[in-house]
């Protein structure tokens, strides 16, 4: 009888053993998942109630920002983003990174793969605080400030081992705005000016806590504070050999002019391992539409191509034209190219035309409510800021180039062509200028 109790107690208790074993390594894993974070890698995403478009957006949250994150579906990532409160954000706007770093030398390369062949696409400074993406043998790939890259793992300190008390820095700006909070949103409290000391009492991806020696607290970028007695390295920090300064105005964050002042990083590529097909309209025996004054659409919209063409490729872009010349291109051929080359965007330009001569402006057109509208959406705000032509929206086309397009995709209309004024003003200079350099800055956000 004793042997049978003894039996039956030693059975009860592998059982429960059994039984807890899972539920204790399920709630390993699910601690492990809370560690986790996601950082914003954009300028303002939207938080939205649900997983998609059309769920109503929460709140705004900006870049270098890192939320617990909770879970990751089709393409959103849910986060919490208040206290007991959680929302979702498109995936392609933020990184998951799980711990800190500090960069240990003046003018890291930053790097588009990890090699030393990979192509430089920034440089970070001393004392620098980056988020761990994750490691490939001796490089580890790091968000930096809303920029994404791999840099040597030699030249990283994990923030936990690195003390900044008594860090003192410099302020390398001819103007540099103090905020509240680390946060381009944030309401400025003050300035500083270049060469004032500042101490460093806390870092932040991208920002410094500092206390100035007038009294002024807050938070500022750290790309304008040199941390005191930092040495350059022979190895990986050296200064760029050529720069566009266009590209450095563009990019600033705040005072675009202090990347002229101050080589505290190198131009970002912004739109580096995006692929876009420009589809210049028409050509060959399909003219297009045609002005009072013989302006033929099938030669504006090649003109507008290879200039925007350009343009993206000085933000690292690879752009794909459907045609390069005045050849007749079917439609199906213009589609196909998108799914060939696996276009990131697809942008088919044209010059309009209608019946009632006093038609003007530029319309966006889309064709699938979820996988272009949003494309279509990065446009609008820079139109309407081009004062040659009006800003008719955004609105449904049932174009084959659209209709039939597995990509992400739109229909420019640039211009009346049928409009005396229109056809005068499109065909100039400076509106090509201004149309492609606000096409190419749609797509700057848009892949932000």
């Amino acid at each position: 009888m004793r042997r049978g109790i003894w039996l039956a107690l030693l059975f009860c208790l592998l059982w429960l053993a059994a039984a807890a074993w899972p539920v204790g390594a399920k709630g390993e894993k699910e601690m492990e998942e809370t560690k986790r974070l996601a950082v914003v890698t954009a300028d303002q995403v939207n938080v939205r109630q649900g997983p998609g478009v059309p769920y109503r957006p929460l709140a705004n949250v900006h870049r270098g920002e890192a939320y617990r994150l909770i879970e990751v579906k089709d393409g959103w990532v849910n986060i919490e983003w208040k206290p007991n409160r959680t929302g979702w954000l498109a995936a392609r706007y933020v990184a998951l990174a799980k711990e800190t770093a500090v960069v240990q030398e003046d003018r890291l390369r930053l790097r588009q793969e990890p090699s030393r062949d990979g192509r430089i696409i920034g440089h970070l400074a001393r004392g620098e605080t980056v988020w761990i993406i994750k490691e490939d043998g001796e490089w580890t790939e790091v968000i930096a400030d809303g920029a994404i890259g791999w840099v040597s793992s030699a030249y990283l300190t994990a923030a936990r081992e690195s003390s900044i008390s008594h860090q003192t820095g410099i302020v390398n700006a001819s103007s540099l705005n103090v905020r509240a909070e680390p946060s381009l949103k944030a309401a400025r409290v003050g300035r500083l000016v270049r060469g004032e000391e500042v101490e460093i009492v806390e870092k932040k991806p991208g920002w410094y806590k500092i206390a100035s020696q007038t009294g002024l607290d807050g938070w500022v970028s750290s790309a304008y504070v040199q941390v005191k007695g930092g040495q350059a390295n022979e190895k990986e920090a050296e200064v760029p050999q050529s720069v566009d300064r266009s590209l450095l105005s563009a990019i600033a964050p705040s005072d675009s002019r202090l990347y002229v002042d101050s080589w505290t990083r190198g131009p970002v590529q912004a739109l580096a391992g995006k692929t876009i097909v420009l589809d210049a309209g028409h050509g060959g025996k399909d003219g297009g539409a045609q002005s009072v004054d013989g302006i033929k659409e099938k030669e504006l919209t090649l003109e507008t191509a290879k200039l925007l063409k350009n343009k993206l490729q000085s933000y690292g872009a690879r752009v794909v034209l459907t045609r390069s010349g005045d050849e007749y291109v079917p439609l199906s051929a213009r589609v196909a190219a998108a799914r060939l080359y696996q276009a990131d965007a697809f942008i088919s330009l044209h010059y309009d035309s209608a019946a009632d001569p006093d038609a003007s402006g530029i319309t966006i057109y889309y064709y699938d409510r979820f996988a272009d509208y949003e494309l279509a959406q990065s446009f609008q705000g820079l139109f309407r800021q081009l004062s040659a032509l009006p800003f008719r929206g955004i609105a449904f086309g049932d174009y084959y180039v659209l209709r039939e397009n597995e990509k992400p995709s739109v229909l420019l209309e640039l211009g009346y062509l049928s409009n005396r004024s229109d056809a005068a003003v499109v065909e100039t200079n400076g509106y090509q200028e201004a149309v492609t350099t606000a096409i190419m800055n749609a797509m700057r956000h848009y892949f932000q």
